[in-house]
């Protein structure tokens, strides 16, 4: 793994934020940024070349403003963004990829090429909407109990750190929906669910006040949907952070993962975490 964090440049306003997310997190991480536009599967000729030179000198000049003293590379390749993305993340340290706003429709039928890149990619990414709601100082973290979402807590404090910001950590259950399908829940089963998934939550912070002695804390045990429990109370955090798998190992592009609604949804940046 090289000390890189890759951004996807379009020069578009859903990339800029993109750009200064990045040029932020590469300070913050002592690496170097490497901005790369990719044309897609067409002929390059000189013309297209300088229009790409130009975008990227552009993303470069914004970056330099947001964090003068990181290290800055461009890129410019003849192959499409999502792929060329996917293949950067095989050495670097974070990739982080803009978003467009998606209608519903366009969210439900289409997903998006942010989700894909995320999905797929060998390292962790940063997905960073291109007109975010203004944040408090929180990052919300969710858990499952699966390795990634471990993982998620431990990058989700580093980050909290790095900012002197809040961790709230958001576990939400269900009931089994089998037994919803039945009409009938067990007159104790809601309470001994609720025992468990707390034992979950527990697990996933345990030992965050050895390692971040100084880091707020706050454990948040929900019954509800799980995407929409981490939308909510994600909805003004400084980040959001999810694992990029599930407790049941299930494909990376299932729609209708949490991970997936969180970053079509999510009205602040979101770092999916690969453990």
């Amino acid at each position: 793994m090289s000390n890189e964090v890759v951004v996807g440049v379009e020069g578009t306003v859903s990339s800029e934020g993109a750009v200064s997310w990045g040029a932020e997190a590469a300070a913050a991480r002592g690496a170097e940024l490497l901005l790369v536009h990719a044309l897609g599967d067409v002929e390059w000729d000189d013309a297209l070349a300088d229009a790409a030179r130009d975008v990227l000198d552009r993303a470069a000049a914004h970056a330099r403003e947001v964090s003068p003293s990181v290290k800055i590379r461009t890129e410019v390749e003849a192959d499409r963004p999502a792929r060329c993305l996917v293949r950067r993340s095989g050495s670097a340290r974070l990739l982080v990829v803009g978003t467009r706003r998606l209608t519903p429709a366009q969210r439900v039928f289409s997903g998006s090429r942010s989700y894909e890149i995320a999905a797929a990619a060998s390292c962790s990414v940063a997905v960073v909407p291109a007109v975010p709601v203004e944040a408090d100082n929180r990052v919300v973290v969710g858990v499952d109990g699966s390795p990634d979402s471990v993982a998620a807590v431990a990058a989700g404090a580093q980050e909290a750190e790095r900012h002197g910001a809040v961790l709230q950590v958001v576990h939400a259950w269900e009931e089994p929906a089998l037994l919803l399908a039945q009409g009938y829940v067990p007159p104790d089963m809601t309470a001994r669910l609720r025992e468990s998934e707390a034992a979950v939550l527990a697990h996933a912070t345990a030992g965050l006040a050895d390692r971040f002695p100084d880091l707020e804390v706050e454990r948040t045990l929900v019954k509800a949907q799980p995407a929409t429990a981490l939308l909510a109370a994600g909805s003004h955090a400084r980040l959001v952070v999810v694992g990029s798998r599930g407790l049941h190992g299930v494909s990376r592009l299932l729609v209708g993962s949490t991970s997936h609604a969180v970053i079509l949804h999510a009205r602040r940046p979101v770092l999916v975490v690969r453990a």
